[in-house]
């Protein structure tokens, strides 16, 4: 990121841009008004980013559904199946939003999950919670992708992008530390409370997302519809290599932290910590994913991308390791690497995935790479759940931390050594 992209490479990544894009549809001119406007939605971008991540349920999820006659496996496989929820819904809602309106799919997205949300008290069984799943999966995949795009679509012109970009992780992380603070109050009473907080919560999105502005894009072709979505995975898979191994590391390095995301409610369990501890000490792993975020944009500026990528993924090896074989305090501390590597990681790979990406198809890319994250998970977070059950979470913890490492040799620092190709206009001065 750091070094500028040779004349070659520019005409190379400008060749693979090729689009189905109607060539009127260049974006307009707009005034300083109107860009001044466009800047709201970052605003509105970070707000709804704190609020749709104000999941006070989400610190003592795993317990509650344990008191509910949930097996560790029944969980996972809950989390499973809403991740092939959303890999059904993701590519349709991410392409009608580049087709028809992103505002719109965001709106509609936002009101659905609220609706799932409101339907959280009353889901007591297996079939009753793997349904409401289904509906916040669906409103999430028509938020995915869509919502990143508004923003970046209005930013993409600043030079402190970066930044911006960092400031929506740090918003939504702020939010789930706070959630988790929540949580830990609310817990002294029973689950209910928290269950009713987050169904208040959880409308909030859907009334700060009218205030949304559409920026001026390019628009996909009405027609052809196949041709529109194979343009869009041969930009991501057949295209210039350096979008693809962007692409295929941050599904990568998505999944290598939120793996550990559920099983570090039984590691705390496991250590002897009380249940109204558990959203303390969430909400300090995600002050750690915000702090982190929020520094990104400088710690890059000064050690460069590729460093920032060997630490990200460090310290997702040296988590699972210390959290295998430590134990009390140490373990559950480790526990706080993995939000190091989410900082980094929700902020690099973001940026550059984006800025990798034509407009026109821009939802309809982050919904791929979502769509690759969810269905990477459908098959592990089951089998985790069962070698937990097996084996033990100990062992566990440290498999995963083997095959991480091996992630890191094959495809982590590989594109290490190529990030300095990545475009760095956007990079302002102190």
């Amino acid at each position: 990121m750091r070094n500028g992209r040779s004349s070659t490479a520019a005409q190379r990544e400008r060749g693979n841009r090729s689009s189905p894009v109607r060539p009127s549809d260049n974006p307009q001119r707009i005034s300083i008004c109107e860009i001044m406007e466009l800047r709201r939605n970052l605003t509105l971008g970070c707000i709804n980013g704190f609020f749709a991540m104000f999941l006070v349920v989400v610190p003592v999820l795993v317990p509650f559904w344990s008191s509910l006659g949930l097996s560790m496996r029944e969980i996972l496989e809950i989390q499973a199946i809403f991740g092939l929820a959303v890999a059904v819904f993701e590519i349709p809602t991410g392409y009608v939003a580049d087709l028809w309106s992103r505002k719109a799919s965001v709106c509609i997205g936002y009101f659905i999950a609220g609706c799932g949300f409101s339907c959280m008290p009353f889901c007591r069984t297996y079939e009753s919670i793997v349904m409401y799943e289904v509906i916040i999966a669906l409103g999430g995949s028509l938020v995915s992708g869509a919502d990143i795009s508004i923003v970046y679509d209005s930013i993409k012109g600043d030079p402190n992008r970066l930044k911006h970009v960092g400031a929506l992780s740090t918003w939504a992380m702020m939010g789930e530390a706070i959630a988790g603070l929540l949580a830990s109050a609310l817990i002294i009473w029973s689950f209910t409370p928290i269950l009713w907080a987050q169904v208040i919560v959880g409308w909030v999105p859907f009334f700060v997302s009218l205030w949304y502005i559409e920026p001026p894009l390019e628009r996909m072709k009405q027609t052809s519809h196949f041709s529109n979505f194979g343009a869009v995975l041969r930009h991501l898979v057949r295209g210039e290599s350096l979008t693809r191994e962007i692409f295929i590391n941050s599904v990568i390095w998505g999944l290598s932290s939120f793996c550990v995301v559920w099983l570090l409610q039984p590691y705390w369990k496991l250590q002897g910590i009380s249940l109204g501890y558990f959203g303390i000490l969430w909400s300090a792993l995600m002050f750690v994913a915000a702090g982190v975020s929020k520094i990104t944009h400088s710690v890059e500026r000064r050690v460069g991308a590729p460093t920032i990528l060997v630490t990200l993924s460090s310290a997702a090896i040296l988590g699972y390791f210390m959290m295998a074989f430590g134990s009390g305090w140490i373990g559950v501390i480790a526990g706080a690497l993995f939000y190091v590597n989410r900082g980094f990681a929700s902020v690099i790979f973001t940026d550059a995935f984006n800025w990798k990406v034509p407009s026109a198809f821009r939802a309809t890319a982050n919904s791929v790479r979502s769509l690759s994250f969810r269905l990477g998970y459908v098959p592990i977070g089951p089998a985790i759940g069962a070698l937990v059950d097996s084996r033990g979470l100990n062992f566990t913890l440290g498999t995963l931390g083997a095959i991480t490492a091996g992630l890191f040799v094959f495809f982590l620092l590989p594109l290490s050594r190529r990030m300095h190709e990545l475009h760095v206009e956007y990079i302002s001065p102190e």
